[in-house]
């Protein structure tokens, strides 16, 4: 009898030092606790959208059907490149880089000395943003977003003689969601509005607009 208690108290005491040895490896860092879903660390994405641009009309930049300065063109929608990358300041918020570019490539006809050419038109809208996501809820996917930093508009012609690339302020707000496909990969769908302001010496100020659906890829090596 006297050995099975002096047993039993013996067993005890060996689990109380190995829970409070845990307990302090916990409380030092030693041991990974926090639950998958956290957000912390690095974070890397890209994606592929779907864009939708339109541009003001001005005195120098007309946009044909009846529309005058001041009014916006049609809609047109081409593909879209994003890629991003930054680190986790808390599980609510992530700040970083991102970059998105509308890609619009089509054919025009001109005429010189009486014969009719065919060139390759390529105009591009991009944003190179410092962003911000604020995730409501510790345990889902879905944030919000905001952003401002630079604006590049440019056109490329197939024959030369494009004008010069102008830059500007640009800024955007959206939405998206992290779905879990693996411990460190996400598949996140967005929904992003961006403005992009150019402002031209003894012009009036040319602004695009841009409404882009995005699918992207997460990768997040530190959950």
């Amino acid at each position: 009898m006297r050995f099975g208690i002096a047993g039993v108290i013996g067993l005890s005491l060996g689990l109380a030092v190995i829970t409070a040895g845990e307990l302090t490896a916990q409380r030092r860092g030693l041991v990974d606790v926090s639950p998958t879903h956290e957000r912390r660390g690095f974070w890397l994405e890209g994606g592929l959208g779907w864009g939708r641009e339109s541009y003001q009309c001005t005195e120098e930049i007309t946009c044909g059907e009846g529309r005058g300065p001041g009014d916006y063109s049609r809609w047109v929608g081409k593909p879209t490149f994003s890629l991003g990358l930054g680190g986790t300041v808390s599980p609510a918020l992530r700040l970083g880089v991102e970059a998105t570019i509308w890609v619009n490539s089509y054919s025009d006809e001109f005429v010189d000395g009486g014969d009719i050419f065919v060139e390759n038109v390529t105009e591009t809208l991009t944003g190179v943003m410092a962003v911000g996501r604020f995730y409501p809820s510790r345990e889902a996917g879905v944030f919000l977003k905001g952003g401002a930093g630079l604006g590049v508009t440019a056109v490329s012609l197939e024959f030369g003689g494009a004008p010069p690339a102008e830059t500007g302020f640009a800024w955007k707000v959206g939405a998206g969601y992290e779905i879990q496909v693996a411990r460190q990969l996400f598949i996140t769908p967005q929904l992003e509005w961006a403005s992009h302001a150019f402002e031209k010496r003894n012009a009036d100020t040319l602004r695009e607009r841009l409404l882009n659906f995005s699918l992207g890829v997460t990768w997040q090596p530190g959950r």
